[in-house]
């Protein structure tokens, strides 16, 4: 069984080879063929140099993508897999560690839910007798149960079968490069909507880094702000014109309402955070229509 493993890398050398490390700790049966595919976003090619010094037990196909952006480095991927044609693909972030039973309970999803494509969360370890907020886990999916349904995957921790992608027409929306965010988001929603089953499990689990950029409320509120423009975007893609836009309305009077139920709350910390999650959310949607077009490329 062919297995490929795809991360998009920019200028993280570090965190890139701790991801390949977990990978190397993998429980992974011996009928699994497994390949890495790293596609390099860096003008030089940053992390050629360092990893063809490293030893791995998989062999590492690595390409070099000039046009800079998220979204040309995932089309790349795409590009790239065609001439591979696994039977199964996987999706991971450069900052992320796999837990080692991740693969086996892949697998079992698979098996258990006839899955077409499944996905986990990303957990952020805590720092010892840190008291600095991680605003980044106000963005985790928020999901109920051991095993569910969703309408959704992104790219930090997804695995799915490549005859989902290799019968469509389907590219990451090139339109979302300088969003820096969302564009996994929208493909698997779209591949949702086209049929195949995606399943959230809380035991495929990934860890991610905690960035120091993300530790100030600044930062979450610029996101929720891009996240609310996007969500207006996705929802034009998704359903058309007139049902997206009144989609998008009504989602932003929603979070309009979340955002009025917490003010009562505001001086209590988490509530305040909440607050200005949810009104930076209710903004972006309320402008989307007509900020999408001047959104900025979003610098991780």
């Amino acid at each position: 069984m062919k297995l490929v493993i795809c991360i998009c890398t920019y200028k993280r050398n570090d965190s890139l080879f701790k991801c390949l490390q977990s990978i190397n700790n993998l429980k992974i049966s011996n009928k699994i063929s497994l390949k890495v595919l790293i596609v390099d976003n860096s003008l030089n090619n940053n992390s050629y140099k360092i990893l063809k010094k490293k030893k791995f037990k998989f062999p590492i196909i690595h390409v070099n993508e000039k046009k800079r952006g998220i979204v040309h480095s995932r089309n790349r991927i795409l590009f790239e897999l065609k001439k591979l044609n696994p039977k199964y693909v996987s999706f991971f972030d450069d900052d992320c560690t796999v837990d080692k039973f991740w693969l086996i309970n892949v697998l079992k999803v698979i098996a258990y839910k006839k899955a077409d494509i499944v996905t986990g969360p990303q957990i952020y370890p805590k720092e010892i007798n840190s008291k600095k907020i991680n605003y980044a886990i106000f963005f985790e999916k928020k999901v109920k149960g051991n095993i569910s349904k969703v309408n959704w995957a992104a790219s930090n921790n997804v695995f799915f079968k490549y005859k989902v992608i290799s019968k469509q027409n389907i590219s990451f929306d090139i339109k979302l490069n300088k969003f820096g965010i969302g564009e996994d988001q929208l493909f698997f929603s779209i591949l949702n909507q086209k049929g195949f089953k995606i399943y959230w499990s809380k035991n495929i689990k990934v860890y991610e880094k905690i960035h120091n950029h993300r530790l100030n409320i600044k930062w979450l509120v610029s996101r929720s702000y891009r996240l609310g423009v996007l969500g207006h975007y996705i929802d034009v893609k998704l359903y058309g014109v007139i049902f997206g836009y009144l989609i998008n309305y009504l989602k932003s009077l929603l979070y309009l309402f979340f955002s009025i139920s917490n003010i009562f709350c505001f001086f209590d910390k988490e509530f305040k955070i909440h607050f200005l999650n949810m009104i930076a959310r209710f903004y972006g949607r309320l402008v989307g229509p007509f900020k999408i077009n001047k959104i900025q490329f979003y610098k991780k």
